[in-house]
């Protein structure tokens, strides 16, 4: 059949096993995509099952949205409303429909993301009285709920996280909140107190898909488990040769777990790699086979013939980051696009010289895992608005925006507010009609109070992108915006974006009243990762392994290969390393045609020149499968120092003004902000922080 027509004969195997538990081992790029998308279509077209029985779960938006639109292009049919989605995003919806059976939760619970959480976190310190940092116990938090083992070794911070949790918890109930990693953990909790709602999901969901299956934790793992007991048609498809999350909770075990639990399983094979030259494939391969603890496949490809990877051994990280910068510009003279590149790093400190060298180089680049646009202050500040527009009782958005512009609400009218409310039963927002007295604060609480009642008397009459108009303009947010010129431009631009964002949520959500879609499109948004905002624009990318996983590019640079950067320093055990192993893997298998290693042999790290050793995994490589071009060391005499990197006047005076970029051999790049004489006042990045230097020093040279 056609659904059939492009699939090796193992594809074709994983996607017409439907009945009973199925476990495939995907390769990288073995076409792992494509075989889900057409196991759901195939299931949905030859077994004649409904789109609503079937449940595919993956882990970012992009991964769910890809699979969504595949099918639709197979089928024809809409996917919008299949469940086909991110772990966090089904456990939303099902507890939007659900948790109200879990008093005190109601449906209309807000999901808090990193930022709010810890905020949040930030409140409960202060109110105990405890002076520590609030993102070292989200840290803990988050880790409690996803590691079955946690443990905390010093007594006395136990004791102060078992009372912080404790009160972090309260105000989440109080307040009727949810954070990101309470959404499973709720779900769990949700089937196991209400046998009959699991019940119901469990005859629901006929067929249950997994993706990047290595990547689950013991809750993820204990989810699926539990929906598929009636049906048994537990389909999951991962890599256990890219199992590199053990730091989120990753469970690489669960492979085995699931062979143990479902003794009577199919296993399938994916071996043929459809991205990467044979020469790439080859060192990807040569690299893994160190691991022991895996099952056992060789990736192929009948891709023809590339050139081998090249390593490139630097003298310094400022020479590394020459290097692939100019071998950037050079393919690019060629005819290539600057979006076919790639510079991949183990930790995001690396960036600093690449970033110098492609910006002096007019190269236009985006870092991958920056700050996401839903994050920007401006954006949850108009989300908080929306947020309190539908629900009224939403006091963590209403702390958040009472005095966003500035209203000279003091805490003592929110502390009488939050008394009215907790006397009366009524959240803040309700409160408001109940405060007594006057003064420009309780007027302004009043007029916020009018202001928002009157654009919600209209939401239904008007669409989402003018209501948001009519927030910012009626409530001065704009005109508060102005105030600083340098942010105003970009911020406004922002939310001008968000206007976009909302009318495609119009679109989306067509069939909903607008208070539905306000709901629908909200808890979409807390769910974002911080790489679904990321544009396709045609500029070099800069990531780390982690956040390259699922990408492909024609050209990948893996950067910094040196040892006590990558392999991290933090290895202490045997398993560690084969998972350090594996990111190599997943680095190297990111390209599809050209693979560039490069280490260097000096690097400022911490304020300090050290010397480094190339990363072990170099030294593992079959040598046969990589060209190696090592820069020979060049030894420079003082005298040629001092004329190849100085440019004198004739009086002997450095050519150096306020402004200057220069480079120190020590120090790294900075900028010269101050000239007295034969001295110069240099700016260098922290924690160097600015030094005075002799302007004729010969381990200073102008960029």
């Amino acid at each position: 059949m056609d659904l059939l027509k492009d699939l090796n004969k193992n594809q074709i195997e994983a996607v017409t096993l439907t009945e009973g538990p199925v476990m495939v081992m995907a390769g990288a790029g073995s076409g792992k995509t494509k075989v889900l998308t057409t196991r759901i279509s195939y299931i949905i077209e030859e077994l004649g099952i409904a789109p609503s029985q079937i449940l595919a779960v993956t882990f970012t938006n992009k991964a769910a949205n890809e699979m969504k639109s595949r099918i639709e292009a197979m089928l024809g049919i809409d996917t919008r409303f299949m469940w086909i989605s991110t772990f966090h995003s089904f456990c939303a919806r099902l507890l939007r429909l659900e948790i109200d059976k879990m008093p005190p939760f109601n449906k209309n619970f807000v999901i808090l993301d990193e930022e709010d959480s810890t905020k949040l976190i930030k409140e409960v310190l202060k109110e105990l009285d405890i002076d520590e940092k609030a993102k070292e116990f989200k840290h803990l938090i988050s880790k409690s709920k996803n590691f079955t083992n946690f443990s905390i070794k010093d007594p006395k911070v136990n004791d102060l996280f078992t009372i912080v949790n404790r009160r972090y918890e309260e105000k989440c109930k109080e307040n009727n909140l949810l954070d990101f990693d309470d959404l499973i953990i709720f779900t769990i909790k949700l089937f196991r107190s209400n046998p009959l709602v699991l019940e119901k999901y469990q005859d629901k969901f006929n067929y249950i898909l997994v993706d990047e299956f290595q990547d689950t934790n013991d809750l993820q793992y204990e989810l699926v488990h539990m929906l598929s007991r009636v049906h048994n048609n537990l389909f999951v498809v991962g890599d256990d040769f890219q199992s590199i999350y053990s730091f989120r909770g990753a469970k690489i075990e669960n492979i085995n777990k699931f062979r143990r639990d479902f003794k009577n399983h199919k296993l399938v094979l994916l071996e043929q790699n459809y991205r990467s030259t044979t020469q790439i494939l080859n060192l990807a391969n040569d690299i893994i086979k160190k691991n022991p603890n895996q099952i056992k496949k060789e990736m192929f490809t009948i891709k023809k013939d590339g050139i081998l990877p090249y390593y490139y051994k630097a003298y310094s990280s400022y020479d590394e980051a020459v290097f692939v910068v100019n071998k950037i510009a050079e393919e690019v003279r060629k005819g290539r696009n600057y979006s076919d590149f790639a510079i991949m790093y183990r930790v995001n400190y690396i960036t600093r010289n690449f970033e110098d060298i492609l910006v002096r180089n007019k190269i236009p680049y985006t870092i991958y895992g920056g700050m996401s646009f839903f994050a920007r202050t401006e954006i949850k500040d108009m989300i908080a608005y929306l947020r309190l527009l539908i629900n009224p009782k939403d006091d963590f958005s209403f702390e958040r925006i009472v005095n966003v512009p500035k209203r000279k609400i003091g805490k003592v009218i929110l502390d009488k507010l939050k008394e009215i409310s907790s006397s009366n039963d009524l959240s803040l927002y309700e409160a408001i009609d109940y405060v007594n007295g006057s003064g420009i604060g309780i007027n302004n609480l009043k007029a916020f109070k009018i202001i928002l009642e009157s654009i919600k008397a209209n939401i239904e009459l008007v669409s989402l992108k003018e209501t948001l108009n009519q927030i910012v303009k009626q409530i001065g947010y704009e005109e508060e915006l102005k105030k600083d010129e340098d942010t105003y431009q970009d911020r406004i631009e922002n939310i001008n974006e968000f206007q976009s964002v909302l009318a495609e949520a119009e679109e989306e959500y067509e069939d909903l009243s607008h208070y539905e879609m306000f709901e629908s499109l909200l808890s979409d948004l807390a769910l974002r990762s911080e790489n679904d905002d990321i544009k396709e624009v045609n500029s070099v990318k800069l990531t780390t392994f982690h956040q390259a996983k699922g990408l492909e590019f024609p050209v990948v640079f893996m950067v910094a290969m040196e040892e006590g950067i990558f392999p991290s320093m933090n290895i202490f055990s045997n398993e560690e390393m084969e998972e350090e192993r594996r990111i190599c893997y997943v680095g190297v298998t990111r390209a599809k045609e050209e693979l560039y290693l490069t280490s260097s042999e000096n690097r400022l790290r911490f304020g300090k020149t050290e010397s480094m050793i190339p990363s072990t995994f170099l030294k593992e490589m079959n040598k046969e499968l990589y060209y190696n071009s090592t820069k020979p060391k060049t030894v420079i005499k003082k005298k040629e120092v001092e004329t190849t990197y100085i440019k004198k006047e004739e009086n002997g005076v450095n050519l150096f003004s306020v402004g200057d970029k220069i480079n120190h051999k020590i120090f790294g790049n900075g900028m010269v902000v101050k000239v007295e004489g034969e001295t110069i006042s240099v700016a260098f990045p922290m924690p160097t922080g600015i030094k005075k230097l002799k302007a004729n020093h010969p381990s200073l040279r102008k960029l």
